[in-house]
């Protein structure tokens, strides 16, 4: 498993965790600004991209990353961090975006295209159509473009050119041809390319922040909220209901709004990251929750209450991120019941505070497989 903190980059073996420098020439790269995103791509490769613009490589050979391209920092002295957004697209590309320009980094060739941005908007958000279309989110709202010959065209839609609301999260449902786009305070819209159309659910969540949007089953999306608890919406009618919302008013409900992550498992059970009190868990066979919580002096609590992510491994154990270290919760083979375990090894596990990737290394576990968790 690979982690990104405020530090640095660990991998955890299953015994023991190595912690990682990235280095440029003599210097360690140890800022909050060279510390950002962390992708595998379509063969395994693991990436590290930071706000400055620097990218690194982990050489699996050499067991060390190594810095493959930076932006020329002369050309952005007036801006501490010229990359406002970071992507890795299908394509072999890594996308270095501010508002400005884009630079597409060739994985395979290590060239680097400099492509205005005619969009003119800080990106916060990329969901991939087909191999050279894209939908866009910005600061400002969503725009349809078309990545072709380095050069981005933006591909006029007048309905999709009407949203204008701070995008925080793209849903694009390759069956059914649908963006959901989460916003913040702006609610939820749906824009159907089949009948190129945007939707503005009844019931639509305004004066809150979406989170995250999270596939419940073939006609549900879970929604998570920063305030507002968990919503479900019906992908064909659209409609929007409270699926796990706090009552203050009982012991035995939900006690917290904001949802950081979710995670639905085999038996459609829900796991919430519900910042900053812990785990809950939903199962609907009962009316009752169960939590994951810290406790003082007991080794076998969760290692702190402000958990930033969840994520599965391949053998069905359940990984918590958190602002003071990782958690894993172990399932036992023989009855299927899960263990909690504590893993803090060093300062920079204890100063984790969000994990974006992980992934099982083949000569550690068999055949790799990514895991994409979005970051808080």
């Amino acid at each position: 498993m690979w982690f990104l903190t405020h530090e640095g980059i660990d991998r955890y073996n299953g015994k023991e965790f190595k912690r990682y420098k990235l280095m440029d020439g003599d210097a360690e790269v140890n800022s909050l600004l060279n510390l950002n995103w962390l992708y595998i791509d379509q063969e395994g490769v693991l990436w590290e991209i930071g706000k400055k613009g620097k990218v690194f490589r982990y050489d699996q050979i050499h067991d060390c990353f190594s810095l493959v391209y930076k932006l020329p920092m002369e050309s952005f002295s007036e801006q501490p961090d010229p990359v406002t957004y970071a992507w890795l697209d299908q394509n072999k590309h890594i996308w270095l975006c501010n508002k400005d320009t884009i630079f597409l980094y060739n994985t395979d060739t290590k060239q680097v295209t400099h492509i205005k941005n005619d969009i003119s908007e800080e990106i916060t958000d990329i969901e991939q159509i087909d191999e050279s279309h894209f939908f866009i989110g910005t600061e400002m709202g969503i725009h349809y473009a078309q990545l072709e010959n380095n050069a981005l065209k933006l591909i006029n839609c007048d309905k999709l050119e009407s949203v204008k609301a701070q995008v925080s999260d793209l849903h694009f449902d390759k069956k059914i041809r649908k963006l959901f786009i989460g916003t913040f305070l702006r609610g939820i819209m749906v824009y159907d390319m089949n009948t190129k159309s945007v939707i503005r659910p009844d019931y639509n969540l305004k004066d809150i922040s979406i989170t995250r949007f999270k596939p419940l089953n073939d006609k549900e999306l879970l929604i998570a909220t920063d305030g507002g608890g968990v919503h479900k919406i019906n992908m064909d009618t659209y409609q929007i209901v409270p699926e796990i919302v706090a009552d203050y008013n009982s012991n035995c409900g939900m006690n917290g709004n904001s949802i950081n992550d979710i995670f639905v498992d085999d038996e459609e059970r829900i796991w919430l990251a519900n910042y900053p009190i812990g785990i809950t868990i939903q199962n609907n066979r009962y009316t009752s929750y169960k939590w994951i919580k810290h406790s003082i002096g007991n080794k076998q609590s969760l290692i702190n209450d402000q958990v930033n992510a969840i994520i599965e491994d391949r053998e069905g154990d359940l990984w918590f991120a958190t602002n003071n270290g990782i958690s894993f919760l172990i399932q036992r083979p023989d009855n299927g019941d899960r263990c909690l375990v504590l893993l803090k090894s060093r300062k920079v596990i204890k100063a984790i505070s969000f994990l974006l990737y992980a992934k099982w290394l083949p000569e550690l576990s068999g055949q790799a497989g990514t895991l994409p968790v979005l970051t808080r």
